[in-house]
């Protein structure tokens, strides 16, 4: 009995979850190959790892509003959050993205610094 509520109620959970989301839109991206994708300060924020580019992009339009390089001779790019007004990229060494590092950037592209990410 235990194991059939279960699966009711996950079921349940699943088709209620699924129910509340619906694509609004649609934009294109604004580059071939986007790694990573964050959102904040109203905007979408993402990063392409194979041109090493960060974009700021217009969740309503899709128009960039701002892009960066992301220069870094032996990293790269493969996830983007926005946390605290600020642009985190992941950047790590090929293939398995070892000695990975977190870059910190402005809203702007201004370079703030680095952390390691490897533990």
């Amino acid at each position: 009995m235990r194991f059939t509520v279960s699966i009711i109620s996950l079921l349940l959970f699943t088709g209620i979850s699924m129910a509340d989301y619906q694509i609004v839109s649609t934009i294109d991206a604004p580059d071939t190959n986007i790694s990573g994708l964050g959102f904040g300060n109203g905007s979408l924020w993402a990063v392409d790892g194979v041109t090493e580019f960060a974009y700021q992009v217009d969740p309503a339009t899709g128009a960039i509003q701002n892009s960066w390089y992301c220069e870094n001779t032996t990293r790269i790019p493969s996830g983007l959050t926005f946390a605290n007004n600020n642009v985190y990229i992941a950047m790590g060494n090929m293939p398995n993205l070892t000695y990975s590092y977190c870059y910190r950037y402005d809203t702007s592209g201004g370079y703030l610094g680095m952390f390691s990410l490897d533990c």
